[in-house]
């Protein structure tokens, strides 16, 4: 009985100490701005701008304002360590876009690392990309602390310009909504 209720909190430990890295905003638009013209700028902007060649559209639904997509950062080595080259791959991203009338939520979430090995050296992932300062086991070889605080800069390079295109994007009026 003892084992198991060390076995349940060291679980519980690890469930709370690493959190799946997300970044999600509420933005208020203006009270102005319906739902139907938040829902076509954001799917506009998904459509043409969220990683182009590696993206789908997974959810359109205009009756309850969600536009859900998966897509792809091609993550390659800015830093300099052992192994770099067994680490770079891709990493999947989920987006989900949320509209009201005058606000919409996003949160991108669910990234996840596959490393697609290199010349001499294994495959390498990391799996679900967490809010961790220090790096999980990956599926070949030794904890990375360099190669983890890489890959996770490398992604929020990536979101930050996403967040910027998007949030410029919804504050433009939709195409079909423009007077000519």
């Amino acid at each position: 009985m003892k084992n198991i209720l060390s076995i349940i909190i060291i679980c519980l430990n690890v469930s709370v100490y690493s959190q799946e890295l997300k970044y999600e905003e509420v933005v208020e638009v203006g009270s102005t701005i319906t739902k139907e013209e938040l829902y076509n700028r954001a799917r506009t902007w998904v459509r043409q701008n969220f990683n182009k060649k590696t993206s789908s559209i997974d959810v359109e639904d205009k009756s309850i304002g969600e536009i859900s997509a998966s897509g792809i950062i091609d993550y390659r080595n800015r830093k300099s360590y052992f192994g770099s080259g067994c680490v770079e791959g891709p990493i999947k991203i989920r987006l989900n876009i949320y509209v009201k009338e005058g606000k919409y939520k996003y949160v991108f979430h669910a990234f996840e690392h596959s490393g697609s090995g290199g010349y001499g050296c294994r495959k390498t992932d990391y799996g679900l990309i967490t809010t961790n300062e220090k790096a999980p086991k990956p599926t070949w070889g030794e904890p990375n602390d360099k190669a983890w605080l890489d890959i996770k800069n490398v992604l929020q390079e990536n979101i930050l310009l996403n967040i910027k295109d998007l949030k410029e994007a919804m504050n433009k009026k939709h195409e079909t909504s423009n007077d000519w």
